[in-house]
């Protein structure tokens, strides 16, 4: 009997935390990647904007760009069309716009573009607008604890570079790579010998070994 109530506890409890993990609008914010980067690194970021909607499709995304961030570039993505937002009457880029494209409900899409990280330390806000084709407009530009809250990037020194964007045009990698050992590099760690040096010293210790044979011999024999 205790048996069956705890059996039933488990599968109400299991029941709740996935009833609570579908929910619509669970998390369902628009985001963006990384959250930490270093400061004044071109940085290729991602843009994250799921439907949480249940009728109606995403159209449109407007990201507009925090203070400090005077360079950027948009991303071609299939479907959908970009454009560059610039002040008015000034050359200043001010934001991000993609238009005609379409995210179902149930289903999201990933944007991409770079940008020039502002030189200083500190939190960066990236105040979007989601628009869905019904109409509806969600100001996703609140605090990071609000329902509407504006994907926030914190500017470190101490950040690991990820999808960092050389100057010469070379993407940096994720993360440090530890450098691969090979025969040839073991043989040059510091010993004195590389491979060269080596094979010489042992075809010289055989030729002793075997002039140290032939004077045995001939001892032997006189």
């Amino acid at each position: 009997m205790h048996r069956r109530r705890r059996v039933g506890a488990r599968v109400l409890t299991s029941a709740l935390v996935l009833g609570a993990i579908a929910a619509p609008g669970a998390d369902a914010h628009v985001t963006i990647q990384p959250t930490a980067s270093q400061p004044a690194a071109l940085q290729r970021y991602t843009v994250y904007v799921p439907n949480e909607e249940t009728a109606s499709a995403t159209t449109g995304v407007d990201l507009r760009l925090p203070p400090g961030i005077t360079f950027a570039l948009a991303e071609h993505v299939a479907g959908w069309r970009v454009q560059v937002i610039r002040a008015a009457g000034g050359d200043a880029i001010s934001g991000l716009r993609w238009t005609r494209g379409r995210v179902p409900p149930d289903g999201y899409a990933e944007l991409h573009f770079i940008a020039r990280n502002p030189v200083r330390t500190g939190h960066i806000s990236w105040k979007a607008l989601q628009r869905y084709d019904e109409g509806k407009v969600v100001r996703w530009i609140g605090s990071p604890d609000s329902d509407t809250p504006a994907p926030v990037t914190t500017l470190s020194e101490r950040a690991v570079p990820v999808d960092v964007v050389s100057t010469n045009g070379e993407r940096l990698p994720s993360a440090p790579a530890a450098a691969a050992v090979t025969p040839r590099a073991a043989a040059n760690d510091g010993s004195g010998r590389d491979g060269l040096t080596l094979g010489l010293a042992i075809a010289g210790a055989l030729l002793g070994a075997v002039a140290l044979a032939v004077a045995l011999s001939r001892r032997r024999a006189g």
